[in-house]
């Protein structure tokens, strides 16, 4: 078991050090995406999920709820293969020089959102703040864009958007759009 435990903690340490995010060059612009290991981990961890969750359910009660968190893992580890993993591996934000591309979310109903430089008049990165579980705060990223046409549109910023925000707000100066970013964004 000590073992295990060292095998899991040295796992943990080595995804700390590499990130989750990586950012390619490819001809058609700068692509952020996850690491390749964060799809093949939710793939491994719910595979691992369906032994555990049913040995937890067969197994004579130790603790309180031990069969219903067996239910669960056994459950909610093929949930994580089939919904978890795909989403991870098609996230991605694409920059280049006309504009950029955003898709996230689950793999049949993802959100895209593809806004072109030339159609802006301005940008505004805004920060709302919200109250957390037990007293914390979160925060949740979005760009306001206006365009020529005088649409508003507002956009919420996701991981990947936020990993490639410099070179998005550097495109957008090169193409003369005004960008409000505040200084120090709240993690």
């Amino acid at each position: 078991m000590k073992k295990l435990l060292e095998g899991v903690f040295a796992v943990f340490c080595c995804t700390v050090i590499c990130g989750c995010y990586q950012k390619v060059s490819q001809p058609d612009g700068l692509v952020v995406s996850f690491q390749p290991w964060v799809p093949l981990l939710v793939v491994i961890g719910g595979l691992a999920a369906v032994p555990v969750g049913i040995l937890l359910f067969t197994q004579p009660p130790r603790v309180r709820n031990q069969r219903f968190w067996g239910v669960c893992l056994a459950l909610g580890g093929p949930l994580a293969v089939i919904v978890g993993a795909p989403s991870f591996y098609l996230d991605r934000v694409v920059v280049n020089q006309e504009g950029f591309y955003s898709r996230h979310g689950f793999w049949w109903d993802p959100t895209v959102h593809q806004i072109r430089y030339d159609d802006l008049t301005r940008v505004t990165v805004a920060v709302e703040e919200r109250a957390g579980r037990r007293g914390g705060k979160t925060y949740a990223y979005f760009f306001d864009c206006s365009f020529k046409s005088g649409k508003q549109e507002r956009m919420p910023l996701g991981d990947l958007v936020r990993q490639a925000l410099p070179e998005i707000t550097e495109q957008f100066r090169k193409h003369a759009v005004p960008v409000d970013v505040p200084p120090n964004l709240p993690e």
